[in-house]
């Protein structure tokens, strides 16, 4: 499981508050409509999608690199990855962590950000044997899917 610590600029307001030990918080987020969430731990910072610079013989869902305060990051299409609609309605960036030994960072567009709740594994439904899904959250009438970006074929 990914740490707990997150850098400044993580989403942090509206965090629900949980009674289990083990509560994940996660930052969950839209695809069309359709709700997904990511382990928080993962995250450095959201921000508004810029100027792509694109690269060449890549696959379909890599959209190109964002220079980010100088650095880049590898953006990912993540509706043509996960087969989810089209078009992006707001275009935000969930940037993730570098991870050890890699030249670029990750970021996942989307098209919007709910915020950041807590959820106990009682929860968490089994999410079938699709590539980096962690899990189905069922609230109530509505659900979320929980990606694992490290299981996921980008």
């Amino acid at each position: 499981m990914a740490a707990k610590e997150y850098e400044q600029g993580a989403v942090d307001e509206g965090i629900e508050e949980t009674n289990e030990q083990d509560a994940v918080d996660v930052l969950e987020f839209e695809l069309d409509t359709d709700g997904f969430c990511v382990e928080i731990g993962y995250i450095a910072e959201i921000v508004n999608c810029g100027e792509l610079t694109n690269l060449p013989s890549t696959p379909p869902h890599i959209e190109g690199v964002l220079n980010l305060r100088e650095e880049a990051v590898k953006v990912i299409n993540l509706k043509q990855l996960l087969e989810v609609g089209e078009e992006y309605a707001d275009e935000k960036l969930i940037v993730f962590k570098r991870k050890d030994g890699a030249d670029s960072r990750l970021g996942w567009l989307v098209d919007g950000v709910r915020g950041v709740h807590s959820f106990t594994p009682s929860e968490v439904e089994a999410g079938g044997n699709a590539p980096g899904v962690e899990g189905v959250i069922r609230r109530g009438d509505d659900f979320v899917i929980w990606l694992d970006p490290a299981r996921m074929r980008i």
